[in-house]
């Protein structure tokens, strides 16, 4: 019988699991461009050329450097929250020093 229900499901389940590998694969290459932090490290290297130069002033390259520096701290922290979502360490249980600042 469940033969026979598969057969007949076939073709409502086929277009749903060839959907979800689609679904699947953009996600995958989406975390893949999020997480690739060479694009920022040369925009990084090429601002310093264009200072040496002389075609950015000194407060340009502050800005664009600061913008540089802002996108590798999100790659860095969503690399680190992936790596806690796959130990299963959702908790913050880890070892560390209670200051008592903030509270």
């Amino acid at each position: 019988m469940f033969l026979l229900d598969d057969i007949l499901m076939l073709p409502i389940k086929l277009p749903i699991a060839g959907f979800n590998w689609v679904m699947k694969q953009i996600q995958t290459m989406a975390n893949e461009e999020l997480m690739n932090d060479q694009p920022w490290k040369e925009r990084l290297i090429e601002l310093q050329m264009m200072l040496e130069v002389g075609d950015l002033t000194e407060e340009e390259y502050t800005q664009q450097e600061a913008q540089v520096f802002q996108a590798l701290r999100e790659i860095r922290a969503r690399k680190e929250e992936i790596s806690r979502q796959q130990r299963g360490d959702d908790d913050d249980s880890g070892i560390g020093i209670f200051t008592g600042y903030g509270q």
